[in-house]
């Protein structure tokens, strides 16, 4: 009787550690810090910390690239759920363009397209 009741905590904290680790990759958002200064869209982005947040459409997506409350730029990319080697954001960079051509987080990568690419609006 003990075994199973401990069999059965073990099965109960392995399947919340699961659905947790989904809920954490499902938030849409992510801290990046960029080192070095890349165009996004049409949009030059400054060495710093951003926050990225992004909404999906199956493979679409639309992502901001904000400081503290200002909207800094939004942009369309394409999301593909894949488990990367990173344990943090990997920021990738064309270095003869100095393009943000992608953003790869433990639970999925970002991967960044010139067009239709938008500036934010200047925050009021």
């Amino acid at each position: 009787m003990k075994a199973n009741k401990f069999t059965l905590s073990t099965v109960v904290l392995v399947l919340l550690s699961l659905s947790v680790r989904a809920w954490a990759s499902d938030k849409m958002k992510a801290n990046i810090h960029i080192e070095h200064t890349v165009h996004v869209g049409s949009t030059q982005l400054a060495p710093g910390a951003y926050k990225m947040t992004w909404t999906a459409s199956g493979s679409n997506a639309e992502v901001t690239f904000s400081q503290g409350k200002n909207v800094i730029a939004t942009v369309p990319a394409h999301v593909t759920q894949v488990r990367s080697r990173y344990d943090g954001p990997a920021i990738h960079t064309d270095s003869s363009t100095s393009m943000l051509i992608g953003v790869e987080l433990p639970e999925v990568s970002l991967s960044f397209t010139s067009e239709n690419a938008a500036p934010a609006s200047p925050a009021n």
